[in-house]
């Protein structure tokens, strides 16, 4: 009978600590800690660029600059560090300015900058592995390809997006400066003979642009011949020759060949666009979906400016003010 119940207090041992190792608590991640140093740096950073200076603004900052950390454990314990060549170059590199020996190889070099730690400290390195951790997250579930009717519901939501400025297509002929009488004389001719453009190719002078335009908007016609050139080909009618016409290099007599107004681009010449948008706002869910769950049990810690009673972010969630040692970095 002992055996017996031998057998069974080992059979409860064992499973009371199969319940205990089962139920024990995994560990909670290290906190991430927003220095008043960094705190301030991005502060002024927003300041910098026009940005905002109120609670829910830092807010946002803090929170975008915790993600960054998350997104860089990420990247190390996935080891992107290690297979990375824009990584291993990056420390190679430095090594090498620093006044490593020329006759070293770039793998004892590697292997050094590793053992000295630049891989966790360089910030070039770091933005990296945090552009690599976010792209893995982003793809790692496309889903299906969008559809026809999904392109095109998207097509018609964004209809503002998808608008086309008006377009002039002309022929032109050049005219240097000082040769206004020759201008005038072959614009007389033309007209005379009613010549259409394909017959009048070679009646201008030497110019950089071919005599036949392709269709342009005003900006396009601005940055190529000049903004008087754009203004003037604007108010001229078509389909008959016209000028001169001023632009950056000199004059023009120009046959406005057809004008398309502006106004929605055609489904068809923008579904690659529509396409891309799409999946870029798929890739930014599943993004936002998977940090959301990496910050869960992360605790975040933002120091005050050493004298501060709070820090001026007080972001949402497990995050908590901390005033920190004095000069911190």
């Amino acid at each position: 009978m002992w055996r017996t119940l031998l057998r069974f207090g080992l059979l409860g041992a064992l499973l009371f600590a199969g319940d205990r190792l089962f139920l024990r608590e995994a560990p909670r991640p290290a906190p991430v800690v927003v220095s008043a140093a960094r705190l301030e740096a991005l502060r002024l950073e927003a300041l910098r660029m026009g940005g905002a200076q109120d609670e829910a603004t830092m807010a946002a900052i803090v929170q975008a600059e915790v993600d960054d950390e998350l997104l860089y454990r990420r990247a190390l314990a996935e080891g992107l560090d290690r297979d990375d060549p824009v990584v291993a170059q990056r420390l190679v590199q430095n090594l090498r300015f620093a006044g490593a020996d020329p006759a070293r190889d770039d793998a004892s070099l590697l292997a050094e900058a590793r053992e000295l730690g630049l891989d966790r400290s360089d910030p070039v390195v770091r933005r990296r592995l945090m552009q690599l951790a976010r792209m893995e997250l982003e793809l790692a579930d496309p889903g299906p390809e969008p559809g026809e009717a999904e392109l095109r519901e998207r097509y018609a939501a964004d209809a503002a997006r998808y608008q086309q400025p008006a377009r002039t297509r002309f022929a032109q002929l050049y005219f240097a400066r000082g040769h206004e009488e020759r201008a005038q004389e072959t614009l007389a001719r033309l007209r005379a003979a009613s010549t259409r453009p394909p017959d009048a190719a070679t009646s201008g002078e030497p110019f950089l642009h071919p005599f036949e335009q392709p269709a342009q908007a005003d900006a396009e016609l601005a940055s190529r011949f000049g903004r008087e050139f754009a203004q003037a080909l604007a108010a001229l009618p078509e389909r008959s020759w016209q000028g001169p016409v001023p632009s950056a290099y000199g004059q023009h007599l120009v046959y406005v060949e057809e004008r398309t107004p502006a106004g929605q681009a055609p489904f068809e010449s923008v579904r690659e666009p529509v396409r891309l948008s799409l999946l870029a706002e798929r890739r930014a869910r599943a993004l936002e979906r998977e940090l959301a769950r990496m910050r869960e049990g992360v605790e975040v810690v933002v120091q005050a400016a050493p004298g501060a009673a709070r820090s001026e972010a007080q972001p949402s969630g497990d995050q908590r003010d901390d005033p920190g040692p004095s000069g911190l970095e």
